[in-house]
Formats: structure tokens, C-alpha cells, sequence
């Protein structure tokens, strides 16, 4: 596990932000190879535990790590295919967006699980799903 020193941003006393430190380029390329890291690790217990041939031979999946607030990919794993991460930051974003218009709470370990094409899928095969 890796633990920075203040890495989120705080209010002062006055409600003005402070600004986040600066990350030196040693601290962020741990933090880059470990979130990286994690995306591989998602795509390969996928892979093996997947008993679709189409899934566990043909790597015809993907993961990634997104923003919390716009969806955007931050990380993707290196096996599955890239087009499913491109598709998935609307997909991510769009379940942001119904959480918010619905006023949902959050909790942890929620996951949403869908396959609406015109809702951040591709076709009624893929399943994506979301967990914040």
C-alpha cells in the first residue's frame, strides 16, 4: 500500500483551496505503475476465471480505472481490447449522471451492471459494469 502526505485538497481557514503539493516524477511513477498495475491484475482474473472461450482465449474484454466526477479513463489494462475502453468512459459517465439525477446515495461495493447501446454500450453482447 502506498500512503502520501496530504494528497487531497484541503479548505483553509479562510474556505479558499489550497493547492495540491507537487508530486515529484519518482512519487508519480509509483503511483502510475501501481495504478496500472491494478488494471492488468483485473484483466488477468478475468481471463483466467472466464470459462468463454471467447472471453478467457480471445481477450474480448477490457478494464480500466475512471475519474469519479467525469468518467474520463485515467488507467486501462494492457490485454483486452482498446476499443471497450473508449466506449466505457461513456458508460462510467453515464452512471454518474443517472446517480446524480436520481439523488442515489453511493455506498461501497455498489455495482451497476448494463448492455443499453445508447446508454455508454456498444452492442446488447457487451455488459459493462460499474462499480465506484
Amino acid at each position: 500500500m502506498i500512503r502520501l502526505p496530504r494528497t487531497q485538497r484541503t479548505l483553509s481557514r479562510t474556505g479558499d483551496d489550497e493547492p495540491m503539493p507537487d508530486l515529484d516524477p519518482v512519487t508519480l511513477s509509483v503511483l502510475k505503475g501501481r495504478l496500472e498495475q491494478i488494471a492488468d491484475e483485473m484483466d488477468a482474473t478475468l481471463f483466467r476465471s472466464a470459462f468463454n472461450p471467447i472471453i478467457a482465449e480471445a481477450h474480448d474484454a477490457s478494464h480500466g480505472l475512471y475519474h469519479a466526477d467525469t468518467g474520463e479513463t485515467l488507467v486501462q489494462g494492457k490485454s483486452g481490447l482498446p476499443i471497450f475502453v473508449g466506449t466505457m468512459a461513456f458508460a462510467v459517465r453515464m452512471v454518474i449522471e443517472r446517480i446524480a439525477a436520481a439523488d442515489a446515495p453511493l455506498n461501497p461495493g455498489d455495482t451497476y451492471i448494463f448492455n443499453d447501446p445508447y446508454e455508454g454500450g456498444t452492442h446488447l453482447s457487451d455488459f459493462k459494469l460499474v462499480r465506484p
